[in-house]
């Protein structure tokens, strides 16, 4: 028979929360001095989807807060469940992250959308040069 263990439990420990999206988003569409008027709406989409992202954190925070505070009382169990639904960070930002990330790299802010930006250097495939230049002939 093997010896039994005893396991302690985990602490638990708070980590420390990662800088603010909407500060990152806009401190990164602030430094595109390469943004038009044109761009302006995308850039707002961006600022939007941030927000939309670092709310959804704070719902999540402020619905964990609450289970705390009312656990054992059955309304407000119930209302804390109807909330709950509502607060699935896990869903919105994986929805909205690669949404944003899209966003921003058509607005030329990740490595290839820069790239893209570049008329000296087109990004492309051979095969898309191929056909380029038969479309020449």
């Amino acid at each position: 028979m093997a010896p039994r263990r005893n396991l302690a439990s985990v602490p638990d420990t708070q980590r420390e929360r990662p800088p603010d999206l909407r500060d990152a988003v806009r401190g990164a569409v602030d430094a595109m001095d390469w943004l038009t008027p044109t761009d302006y709406a995308l850039r707002a989409l961006a600022l939007r989807m941030a927000e939309q992202i670092e709310e959804a954190v704070d719902r999540a925070d402020e619905l964990r807060a609450l289970q705390r505070e009312f656990a054992g009382d059955e309304s407000a169990t119930k209302r804390l469940k109807a909330l709950e639904a509502q607060c699935d960070m896990t869903k919105a930002v994986g929805w909205l992250g690669p949404q944003l990330q899209g966003v921003l790299r058509d607005l030329g802010g990740t490595p290839k959308g820069r790239a893209e930006l570049n008329p000296d250097k087109p990004v492309g495939s051979r095969l898309a040069a191929l056909r380029d230049a038969a479309k020449d002939r």
